[in-house]
């Protein structure tokens, strides 16, 4: 035994017929039932797509973060460096080229 729910359509065409009739009916007699059923539909979508964008947003933010980090903990461990500055490989020479 498959329970349904009460608001699902049946597949008998007489009852799909007659569930239209009533809705047609319910919407001739009540015009503004229209623009509510609309926006009780946009309000879940609107929610949905928000929360997409904000997920997608947080993401690409944690990427950034990421790899900003594994770029500081290379810089720390690269030889050759010190303090994040690169280290000297002989002292300052001013007068490379002598004549």
């Amino acid at each position: 035994m498959m329970c349904t729910h009460k608001f699902m359509l049946d597949d008998e065409p007489e009852v799909f017929k007659e569930q239209r009739e009533k809705f047609t009916t319910l919407v001739g007699d009540n015009p503004w039932l229209l623009p509510a059923l609309v926006s009780l539909e946009i309000i879940p979508a609107t929610v949905m797509l928000h929360g997409f964008w904000k997920n997608r947003q947080l993401k690409k933010q944690l990427q950034i973060e990421r790899e900003h980090t594994k770029q500081l903990m290379m810089e720390r461990h690269l030889p050759g460096r010190r303090n994040g500055k690169p280290k000297l490989l002989a002292g300052p020479h001013h007068h490379l080229i002598h004549h």
